[in-house]
C-alpha cells in the first residue's frame, strides 16, 4: 500500500513539474517570438523612414543651394549697376554672415568628444562616463567666450537659439540634428586663443578628462562651417526705428 502511495505521489509530482515546465517554455517562446518579430519589424520600418528622410533632406538642401545661387546672381547683377547698390549688397552679405545664413570659412579648432572606452569602466554607474548634453553645451560656451565666430556640431550650424538637449542615448542639436558620439565640434576663430582657453584651470576640459572622457583638440588652418538651415522668424519682436 505504501508502495502504491509513493508511486501515486511520484506521478503527481511529475505531472505538476511537467505542467510548470510546459507553461514556462510556452511563455518564453511567445515572448521571444512576439517581441523579436515586433522589434525587428519596427527597426526595419524606422531604418527605412530614416533613409527616406535623409533623401528628402538631401533634395531640399540641393534646392536651397540652387535658390541661394540664383539670389546671389541677382544681387551681384543689381550691385553692378551702381556704387550705392554695391555697398548695400556688401552690407547685406555681412548681415547674413552675422545671422548665420551663409556658409563661412577660416582658421579655427576642431574638438572631438567621445564616451569613455568601455574596457576602462569599472564603476556601476555608466552615466558618469558618457558625454552628456551639458558637457557639449559647456564646450560650446567656452568657445563662444573665447571669440569663436562660427560653430558647428557634426556639420550642424550652432546659433544663439540652437538647442542642445538629451535625447536618450543621443544628443539633440538644433531643430533637426540628433547625434550619437563621437561629437565633432568645429569653431572658426583664432586657433591659438581658442585652444588656450581649454588650458585654463577653470576649463571644462579638466572635468571631462578627470572622468576619463575622450577630448581631442587640434588647430586647423582652414575650416568650412555650413550655413544655418532652419526657420528664421520673429513672431513677437519688432525693430525700433531711430
Amino acid at each position: 500500500m505504501n508502495k502504491i502511495k509513493r508511486m501515486l505521489l511520484f506521478t503527481l509530482v511529475c505531472i505538476v513539474l511537467g505542467f510548470i515546465i510546459v507553461l514556462a517554455f510556452n511563455s518564453d517562446t511567445q515572448s521571444v517570438e512576439l517581441g523579436g518579430v515586433t522589434s525587428v519589424r519596427k527597426i526595419e520600418e524606422l531604418y527605412k523612414e530614416r533613409i527616406d528622410l535623409e533623401d528628402m533632406k538631401s533634395e531640399q538642401d540641393d534646392q536651397i543651394r540652387q535658390l541661394q545661387g540664383a539670389i546671389s546672381q541677382f544681387e551681384e547683377e543689381a550691385a553692378g549697376r551702381s556704387k550705392h547698390a554695391r555697398l548695400i549688397n556688401e552690407d547685406l552679405l555681412k548681415t547674413r554672415a552675422y545671422a548665420g545664413l551663409v556658409a563661412l570659412e577660416g582658421p579655427g579648432v576642431e574638438i572631438v568628444l567621445n564616451d569613455r572606452k568601455r574596457d576602462t569602466i569599472i564603476a556601476n554607474n555608466f552615466n558618469y562616463f558618457i558625454v552628456h548634453d551639458s558637457d557639449v553645451l559647456n564646450v560650446i560656451n567656452e568657445l563662444k567666450s573665447s571669440g569663436a565666430e562660427a560653430i558647428s556640431i557634426n556639420g550642424t550650424r550652432i546659433m544663439a537659439n540652437s538647442r542642445i538637449s538629451c535625447g536618450g542615448p543621443t544628443i539633440n542639436v538644433g531643430k533637426y540634428g540628433r547625434f550619437a558620439p563621437p561629437f565633432v565640434i568645429q569653431a572658426i576663430g583664432d586657433p591659438d586663443i581658442l585652444a588656450a582657453s581649454f588650458e585654463k584651470p577653470e576649463s571644462v576640459y579638466h572635468d571631462l578628462i578627470a572622468w576619463g572622457l575622450e577630448f581631442q583638440i587640434k588647430k586647423i588652418e582652414h575650416l568650412d562651417i555650413p550655413r544655418y538651415l532652419g526657420d528664421v522668424e520673429l513672431r513677437f519682436a519688432t525693430t525700433i526705428r531711430e
